[in-house]
């Protein structure tokens, strides 16, 4: 059985081996310790479940803990609910992600643009299990508006948005998906070496 002293032992290095020793009552002891006060703990607890993720299934039930995380008041509770939102999709043969992906994308408006950022690259977590997304996901990515973010924010905001758009444009994708990355590449808020990075991507 863990305990919160086991955990704030686990090293960074050691973390996926602590997920594989942990079993299902576990998980429930560490998903609760998501709301603890202490940011150690909760920063190692939300590791221990992205990890025990990639091979397991048993943090999925907890799907409905994270989905209410993502309307908290609390920016960090929020980042938790999109990380183990999208660590999980991979386990969600319920297609639950169906009812939580307005509340996930809702994140895109967040006014932390950490939060904007986390939404957007957590989705390549989601991408290749829900295709059925891709338009839905593409739509509300192009309505992101960019000005509306803080200035220091706004190129890695943009350049998220559009490796997003690299992976749905191999797919079926809307015009108005290679339309905003035309409009990207033709404006000045990318350099040059951004601009030649997205080209390189995109055959």
């Amino acid at each position: 059985m863990i305990t919160m002293e086991k955990l704030l032992e686990i090293e960074q290095n050691t973390m996926q081996e602590a997920a594989e020793a942990i079993d299902e009552k576990d998980v429930r002891l560490i998903v609760g310790w998501l709301a603890e006060k202490d940011r150690e703990i909760r920063s190692k607890a939300l590791l221990l479940l992205q990890d025990r993720s990639l091979n397991h299934n048993d943090v999925y039930p907890f799907w409905h803990v994270f989905e209410e995380k993502l309307k908290s008041d609390n920016p960090e509770q929020r980042s938790i609910g999109i990380m183990l939102i999208a660590a999980n999709t991979k386990w969600d043969k319920e297609n639950k992600i169906d009812g939580a992906i307005d509340a996930y994308l809702l994140c895109l408006n967040d006014k932390n643009p950490v939060i904007i950022r986390q939404c957007i690259q957590s989705l390549h977590q989601i991408l290749p299990y829900k295709k059925h997304l891709y338009l839905y996901i593409a739509d509300r990515l192009i309505s992101v508006n960019i000005p509306d973010i803080e200035v220091t924010m706004r190129k890695a905001v943009l350049i998220d948005i559009l490796e997003v758009f690299m992976v749905i444009r191999k797919g079926w994708y809307p015009d108005e998906v290679e339309q905003y990355i035309s409009l990207a590449l033709a404006g000045d808020l990318l350099d040059q070496n951004d601009k030649k990075q997205i080209k390189s991507k995109m055959w």
